[in-house]
């Protein structure tokens, strides 16, 4: 037959198969109690049995919940009836109430009942570590500074802590600002008491000097005093980032270029760089003219050595060629010297889409010729372009003769593609029918087809008196439109002298600036003619572009434009 195991008041147990055998608990300690009983026999008093069950919980077991209690494993096996039998229980928590109970099996295995239940309660947790009082700070880097120091123990000096808090600030530390110290993360678990610990940490400012202190908690936590401060000073930065060499061209686009390069280090070519100061220049750049080049902005981070690094710098002017540089520096900073060169010509060959849709009809008043049209882009469809040709005659204009048209001197800025467009060409011969044509340029003088040819009287008002005519105002001096207009590569300008004057034509730019003087010099009454073959007075062929003709002659003054398309 089997039997119960009894546990007395400090845990009593009887046996399998035997009568009551003594069983205590005491020992305790805030997170272990020690469980002592005498072996029963595997029948009855005699024999050994096999295995023993040991559990506990916070409360009370019986064997309604015995499955549910907390099942301790590494039992010892039985000894041979009679003998006196211990057990620790380890890992519970301080200050807690423990139930105990115990069940032995023979080999069957045949178990017994359930012994009587046994509460002990663990001790309070009230001894804190021992404070470090050998805490050094040393090997100091720039930005690293090396910590080391004997571990404390559990309790006192003796067994092993449970966490550190490290702190540090660049004043000294004591018991009534540690909470304004900086807190480290990432602290190392404490290992047995005496063991040397060391911990680096980074992330510091260079030539600062640091305290640091550490305090040491057991598992309650019950923490330790402050330890000794220590301090120390980081040394200088001096190693600057290594010199970029192999800055190159990757894309480029008629306003932009996209940068490519291999990201430095921090110190040489290890770590990780701190900025970038990216410049730009029409000019080659060098050490001495750094200063004077264009600073780009929202440079990027730079990223850890050998990283693949790029960057797209915008708002280039089309047809241009522009060098490119880096430096780059550390947190110090220390600047690193000038990468190479890198050089390339942003482009622009999409013209202006053509005019497919230009209209024109009658004005508001008197010779008026009004034209609609919807805005063409700086590329194609897209953007704004850079200015129009606007062609008008008294015949048709097509591809084989729109430079023997009249150009209008004054056309509208181009709107944003997709906008409607309207203008109003004035002072025409009233009731006559004008042809009109279009072509539009963008800034890097890409030029658009010929628009579809319109055509549309200019307004015409009769009088109220019908047997009045209508006279012309007749002119002293005329300045007539160049033709061809626009022209490549000469153009003929006609001028009127009423009488004998000193008479001078001149060339400008669109800044005002003096290209060519064509004449200046008396001239008899009659009509002359002078062309220009786009040479300036220096001898240079110039650029396509607007240019202006004015005409000085005896206190007249008048200027119109002209195309030059190379």
């Amino acid at each position: 037959m089997t039997t119960g195991l009894l546990l007395t008041v400090t845990l009593i147990m009887f046996g399998i198969m035997i009568g009551a055998k003594s069983v205590m608990a005491q020992d305790a300690t805030p997170t272990s109690i020690t469980l002592y009983w005498t072996a029963p026999g595997d029948d009855g008093d005699v024999g050994t049995a096999t295995v023993y069950d040991i559990r506990y919980s916070t409360s009370p077991i019986d064997e309604n919940n015995w499955d549910n209690a907390t099942q301790v494993t590494g039992e010892a096996a039985p000894q041979p009836a009679g003998s006196q039998e211990t057990y620790t229980v380890e890992g519970l928590e301080p200050s807690t109430t423990y139930y105990f109970a115990i069940m032995a099996a023979d080999e069957v295995p045949n178990w017994s009942t359930l012994s009587n239940i046994v509460a002990k309660t663990t001790l309070d947790e009230q001894t804190a570590p021992v404070a470090v009082a050998d805490l050094n700070a040393s090997d100091a880097t720039s930005t690293t500074i090396t910590l080391t120091w004997s571990a404390p123990g559990d309790d006192g000096s003796t067994g092993t802590a449970s966490e550190y808090d490290i702190r540090y600030s660049t004043s000294p530390i004591d018991a009534f600002n540690w909470d304004d110290a900086v807190q480290l993360t990432g602290e190392p678990a404490p290992q047995p008491a005496g063991s040397l610990e060391m911990l680096i940490i980074g992330g510091l400012e260079p030539s600062t000097t640091y305290y640091f202190a550490l305090k040491t908690a057991d598992e309650v936590p019950n923490w330790s005093g402050l330890s000794n401060v220590a301090s120390t000073m980081t040394g200088d930065e001096q190693d600057p980032p290594g010199i970029i060499a192999d800055l190159n061209i990757t894309d480029v686009t008629p306003s932009s270029v996209t940068l490519a390069w291999t990201a430095p280090g921090d110190d040489g070519n290890s770590g990780t760089a701190s900025q970038y100061d990216i410049r730009y220049a029409t000019w080659p750049i060098t050490d001495t003219n750094w200063a004077a080049a264009t600073q780009v902005i929202s440079e990027p981070a730079p990223q850890p050595a050998g990283s693949a690094e790029s960057f797209t710098i915008a708002d280039l002017d089309p047809s241009t060629t522009y060098y490119f540089v880096i430096r780059t520096a550390d947190e110090v900073p220390n600047w690193s010297d000038l990468s190479n060169i890198a050089q390339a010509t942003t482009v622009d060959n999409v013209p202006p889409a053509a005019i497919d849709d230009l209209a024109a009809s009658s004005g508001d008043y008197e010779g008026e010729l009004t034209l609609r049209w919807t805005a063409p882009g700086d590329d194609g469809y897209e953007g704004i372009a850079g200015y129009y040709v606007i062609l008008y005659s008294l015949d048709t204009i097509d591809a084989s003769n729109w430079e023997q048209a009249d150009l209008w001197v004054s056309p509208p800025s181009p709107l944003p593609a997709g906008q409607e467009q309207i203008f109003t060409l004035t002072d025409l011969q009233p009731g006559k029918e004008y042809w009109v044509a279009i072509k539009t340029v963008d800034d890097a003088f890409n030029i658009s087809e010929l628009s579809n040819c319109t055509c549309g009287e200019a307004k015409f008002e009769f009088s109220l008196d019908a047997d009045d005519e209508i006279a012309e105002v007749p002119t002293d001096f005329r300045l007539a439109q160049n033709y061809p207009n626009p022209f490549n590569p000469s153009t003929t300008i006609e001028y009127s002298v009423p009488v004998r004057s000193n008479v001078a034509i001149r060339i400008y730019n669109v800044l005002g600036q003096l290209t060519a003087t064509l004449v200046d010099e008396p001239k008899a009454a009659g009509n002359y003619a002078v062309d220009w073959g786009g040479i300036d007075d220096n001898g240079l062929q110039v650029a396509s572009g607007v240019y202006l003709y004015r005409i000085e002659a005896n206190g007249f003054n008048e200027s119109k434009k002209m195309l030059l398309l190379q």
